[in-house]
């Protein structure tokens, strides 16, 4: 599976940001402004959610070339984007204390 976007995909989105603006604002529904804040915060949320899956990758046995693939990026891109934070998640994963940096 590779990531690719489909009507699938963006009616998931559309379906998330509405929730997020009737959660957030709900007199503004429609209005481009608090949609543009809502798909900032969707997709700041997916990018961060994504270091651990990548890490819970890792932790399965997946290769980096596999997790790149995954990703669509290059292994060296793959690797320097999240390899420091599977090293830091896997010493310090049940440290509710220690926040990455």
């Amino acid at each position: 599976m590779h990531p690719y976007t489909d009507r699938g995909s963006a009616q998931v989105l559309d379906q998330a940001a509405t929730s997020l603006i009737l959660l957030r604002a709900p007199m503004w529904l429609g209005d481009a402004g608090p949609e543009i804040s809502v798909l900032a915060s969707l997709a700041a949320q997916a990018d961060s959610q994504l270091f651990d899956a990548v890490a819970d990758a890792v932790d399965q046995g997946y290769s980096w070339p596999q997790v790149a693939s995954r990703l669509a990026t290059s292994v060296a891109t793959a690797r320097r984007r999240y390899a420091g934070y599977v090293h830091w998640r896997s010493h310090h994963h049940d440290d509710d204390e220690q926040p990455w940096p």
